[in-house]
């Protein structure tokens, strides 16, 4: 039995049930990529194609208006003018949702603007949304749906999180899930919006915006559906969610690199659209790294109150960079260094050795042990002068052990939250913990500090 539908967008984002218009049991073809991908998931999976009687074992039906059974969402794997007719056929059918994979559409020219306003003229009057065209589709992680045309061995997908990524492009979204999987970020889910003809970023953000298991949102856009809508929705959103953008097509390359990807139009100048985003609280990001980094210390922190930075390092040389990179007004004009109180200095020089620095930063040299860092965390949580705490992570020092990272997830739970640049010789997995920790980490002191200039200035704008 089909469950209950409490979204217009729930055929799209948590079907029971899909077809594939364009199955392919070849390898290298699309329709066989989207196969193998959507088999890997628990749901009733119906293959249409006119020219093949079953595909791995499967009956496949020359028409989607041939399936007996209910179809939430059909994907479409066909050439651009073949889509349209076989969106026709899923209105008739009853299909509430279809992503469109094909390209040749408004981002082409006259020819393919009036080929996606057929596609559109094919559902008015019908319940049926469309994502795309030129969209590859969606992956929601928790419930195994995965209709992307990228094979898994190729491309890693995130875990589950509470993040939900939109993008306009393809790539930047296979990218941000990589990023995402190899530093332990998880995702609620990912939706490829193309070119945006029918279901736009404002669906998808309201959609998101009502769903439980969210509470960040990345994006990608080339171009604003309705900007003034967008900047309206955002400032209702950003109350309550981080959201965290990218918007490429601001210089006239750019814009003119938009319109031949996804039909994208700049609506405004970059000065304009960034005057905007920071009024209606978005958080924007330069790339997709970028995007990635935010993400991950929104989704863990969502703002911080104070500005004033304690640097703890085992490294001087890390403890001295961090400092000018804290001070320095284009890398994070809102931070500076705190100044610790004389308790707190008293309480540190009692366990550090005699030759330590107790002054910001703090330099805890080769010497440390992990019971040593536990206790400089737990004295600096008790500083009303500190608002956060930026750890230099070193697993190297040889009294140093992997347990570092947990303490670090745990003193993080206190009123002064840390995050930590991570210096370790498999970097990778040592990021992987310190996600799984609840610690926001980052391979850099550079992006640890990005991160923690954009928790406070989300913090500011949510005072404002």
């Amino acid at each position: 039995m089909t469950r209950q539908m409490t979204s217009r967008l729930d055929p799209l984002l948590r079907p029971s049930s899909i077809a594939l218009i364009g199955a392919s049991a070849k390898a290298g073809k699309i329709g066989n990529a989207v196969l193998t991908n959507l088999l890997a998931g628990d749901r009733t999976v119906y293959l249409v194609n006119p020219n093949e009687n079953e595909i791995l074992g499967r009956k496949c039906y020359s028409s989607v208006k041939e399936v007996t059974g209910v179809v939430d969402l059909a994907i479409i794997v066909l050439p651009a003018s073949a889509s349209v007719s076989a969106t026709r056929e899923c209105v008739a059918k009853g299909v509430r949702a279809v992503i469109v994979s094909a390209s040749g559409f408004s981002e082409t020219g006259k020819a393919g603007l009036q080929l996606e306003r057929e596609l559109l003229d094919a559902i008015r009057g019908s319940e049926t949304r469309i994502l795309g065209p030129n969209a590859m589709g969606v992956f929601v992680p928790s419930i195994s749906l995965d209709t992307l045309f990228i094979p898994k061995d190729r491309s890693r997908r995130p875990c589950p999180g509470t993040v939900a990524m939109i993008s306009q492009s393809g790539a930047v979204a296979v990218s941000f899930m990589e990023k995402a999987a190899a530093s332990g970020l998880g995702i609620s889910a990912c939706v490829c919006v193309g070119n945006k003809s029918d279901i736009d970023e404002m669906d998808l953000m309201q959609y998101f915006e009502e769903d439980s298991g969210t509470n960040c949102m990345a994006m990608y856009l080339e171009s604003f559906s309705d900007g003034r809508r967008f900047i309206e929705l955002s400032k209702k959103m950003s109350s309550s969610m981080p959201i965290v953008l990218v918007k490429s097509g601001g210089t006239p390359a750019g814009a003119r690199a938009a319109r031949s990807h996804t039909g994208a139009i700049s609506a405004s100048s970059d000065p304009v659209v960034n005057g905007a985003l920071r009024q209606a609280g978005v958080t924007r990001a330069r790339e997709e790294e970028d995007l990635v980094d935010l993400c991950r210390a929104f989704s863990v922190m969502n703002y911080l109150r104070g500005g004033r930075i304690c640097i703890v390092a085992s490294a001087g040389g890390f403890g001295v960079m961090a400092s000018d990179l804290v001070e320095s007004n284009e890398t994070a004009p809102s931070l500076s260094m705190a100044v610790p109180s004389e308790k707190t200095s008293s309480a540190l020089r009692s366990v550090v050795p005699d030759f330590t620095s107790v002054q910001n930063p703090i330099d805890l040299t080769a010497g440390v042990t992990d019971e040593m860092y536990d206790e400089v965390l737990a004295i600096l949580q008790t500083d009303p002068g500190i608002d956060a705490i930026l750890m230099s992570l070193e697993l190297q020092p040889p009294n140093v052990t992997r347990q570092l990272i947990e303490i670090a997830g745990r003193r993080s739970a206190g009123p002064k939250p840390i995050v930590a640049s991570v210096f370790a010789g498999d970097q990778a997995t040592a990021l992987t913990e310190a996600a799984s920790a609840g610690l926001p980490a980052f391979p850099t002191i550079r992006r640890c500090v990005r991160a923690l200039n954009a928790l406070v200035e989300r913090g500011m704008h949510l005072s404002r």
